[in-house]
């Protein structure tokens, strides 16, 4: 299995050792679909009587591309976010990391900041007129958000992940179960939530993006994102956009990661690392 880890130093190694032990005990991520997106009965195929109690089915949405255009594929895209008509995209690696700002409709990167070698880039948000990126590590980069120009650091407990905010709060993704509220002002952690679906805890969450009041959440290696209730850690809904890359434009690429949402003009677009195309999307509700 790929880890993210540093390459002398583990984030958290009791977190860590907890994903590896959610990973190798829970379901796959295909058997949860199947069997949450379906009534109980239909997914165990037992009768009515001997499937009670029934929990809700979970629903399940495919997608069609509105439009699609050129993406870097050297980019290693951890969270992508709009901002003022523009992308922005926290790529990471180690040596390689960068904050890069983007023409959505040509993929034309306008200005680039690196960020220090020993640094892994991960998620990326715009909240009360900061640009915040954060790293592997839980050490992040604080920019202005009309220059880029940097103009301060934080820190948050434990790994990061993904990075999104709601209207009080950064919310912060590690790879496991857990989503964490933090304070913007002195980055400490106010409450988390623990994601689970149909009771089952679900890990390796990855990027975010605050939707519509709810969070969405890229589940890494896989093709699916969550959509998540930010009060209790349910998912509420699966999304999988199989199918959005070509079978021959799959080579060196890596993994499904990055949404970003446009509230203005109601757009979706998602992408992924190393991945030749950024795709605007409208979700669709699969039909049974």
């Amino acid at each position: 299995m790929k880890i993210k880890i540093a390459p002398t130093l583990f984030a958290s190694p009791l977190l860590l050792l907890a994903s590896l032990t959610l990973t190798s005990c829970a379901p796959s991520v295909e058997t949860l679909v199947r069997s949450t997106t379906r009534t109980a009965g239909e997914a165990t195929g037992a009768s009515p009587a001997a499937a009670r109690p029934l929990r809700r089915p979970i629903p399940l949405y495919t997608y069609k591309v509105v439009k699609s255009w050129p993406h870097h594929n050297w980019a290693f895209t951890e969270g992508i976010v709009f901002h003022e008509g523009t992308l922005l995209e926290s790529s990471g690696l180690y040596e390689a990391s960068a904050l890069l700002q983007i023409v959505p409709g040509s993929g034309q990167v306008i200005e680039r900041r690196s960020i220090p070698g020993e640094y892994f880039a991960e998620g990326i948000t715009v909240f009360n007129d900061r640009i915040y990126q954060l790293t592997l590590s839980g050490a992040g980069f604080i920019y202005n958000r009309e220059n880029l120009r940097h103009v301060g650091d934080f820190s948050v407990d434990g790994a990061g992940w993904g990075l999104t905010h709601d209207d009080t709060h950064l919310i912060v993704s590690d790879g496991s179960s857990t989503i964490r509220f933090v304070n913007p002002d002195g980055f400490t952690t106010d409450r988390s939530i623990k994601v689970t679906c149909h009771g089952v805890p679900l890990a390796q969450l990855n990027a975010l993006e605050y939707v519509k009041g709810e969070i969405f959440a890229n589940v890494w290696r896989t093709d699916y994102i969550v959509k998540i209730n930010p009060a209790t850690g349910e998912v509420t809904g699966w999304i999988d956009l199989k199918g959005l890359l070509l079978p021959e434009e799959r080579e060196r690429t890596d993994v499904l990661n990055g949404i970003a949402y446009d509230a203005t003009n109601d757009r979706l677009v998602v992408t992924g690392k190393r991945w030749p195309k950024f795709f605007e999307i409208r979700l669709e509700e699969a039909r049974s």
